[in-house]
């Protein structure tokens, strides 16, 4: 493989169906041309330096992003930090004093919302002005759409917001994952019978989809199980306030706090309700226990 590269640049959060579609398409034609296949990234959402007071909910964190890349095949992926610096980079800037100097594209696979350089200027046609003079092809790939609009991270966002996981998935091509540490919580789920794992999310800028009762897979260290997620304030034993996410890992025994683990969220079971007492609680966590290994003997996760 020479040093010459078929090449990509985009936020990719999520790397959705329509994300994949570009991408494949940049690995085909890398393939072909025996060339190396590159991902330019970043490692923060571009949002909190561009808004003074954003706050995107990021759906795939730097960690993640980079390793999903990877499984698809790229042979490297570039994670940038996009600060006040950066943004002050015109098109032309990043173009000629990096892009060109240092991955030497043949091809640039360009999306219908793939954009750099200051005020979003470095695009499609902006790439089409420069290729023939410095020895580079620009390819578009046209969106993939879902419902009559393009497949996007913002509908991804807004399906989680709602809590229609089984959407989210399919639009992202697979579960919907949260990564990050297990912490101490209240304890109290122990007494009851369903020990949790609280989750303290490596990123806290991710995304937590809507409060409820979710079907989840578990990846502990090597491991995986099945387990029920409650993502809310769990008010019929708490008074905070705060949304958390606590698990309840089917079939597992342990000590488990600091250890790293990751949830894919597979199926939303019901909302988080205020019990009368803890009684009525533990009767619906037995019930949302019953629903969940009935979905998982049916085969349909």
């Amino acid at each position: 493989m020479n040093n010459h590269s078929v090449l990509t640049i985009g936020n990719f959060d999520g790397i959705h169906l329509g994300h994949q579609k570009l991408l494949v398409r940049m690995i085909e034609a890398a393939h072909s041309e025996g060339l190396q296949s590159v991902v330019l990234s970043y490692t923060v959402h571009p949002a909190f330096t561009l808004k003074a007071h954003a706050k995107p909910s990021v759906l795939c964190p730097a960690e993640l992003k980079q390793r999903q890349l990877y499984s698809l095949g790229i042979d490297m992926v570039e994670l940038l930090t996009f600060n006040s610096e950066f943004a002050k980079i015109s098109a032309s800037q990043f173009l000629y004093e990096y892009i060109l100097p240092v991955w030497h594209p043949k091809l640039i696979v360009m999306g219908y919302d793939s954009h750099f350089g200051f005020k979003r200027t470095g695009d499609y046609h902006f790439l089409l002005q420069h290729a023939d003079k410095n020895g580079f092809r620009v390819e578009y790939v046209e969106p993939l759409e879902y419902r009559g609009s393009p497949i996007s991270s913002s509908m991804i966002r807004e399906l989680l917001a709602q809590g229609d996981i089984l959407s989210a998935n399919k639009l992202l091509g697979k579960p919907y994952r949260l990564l990050g540490e297990v912490g101490h919580g209240i304890g109290r789920g122990k007494g009851f019978g369903f020990p949790t794992a609280n989750l303290i999310l490596s990123n806290p800028h991710q995304l937590i989809p809507r409060e409820g009762i979710y079907l989840s897979r578990v990846h502990l260290e090597g491991a995986t199980f099945f387990g029920l997620t409650n993502i809310g304030s769990s008010p019929t034993v708490k008074h905070s306030g705060v949304v958390e996410i606590e698990t309840y890992i089917i079939g597992f025994t342990g000590d488990i706090y600091n250890r790293y683990m990751e949830l894919e969220l597979m199926r939303y079971l019901r909302e988080e309700r205020m019990f009368r007492n803890v009684e009525e609680l533990i009767t619906a966590m037995n019930l949302d226990l019953s629903l969940a290994e009935s979905i998982i003997n049916g085969g349909e996760v």
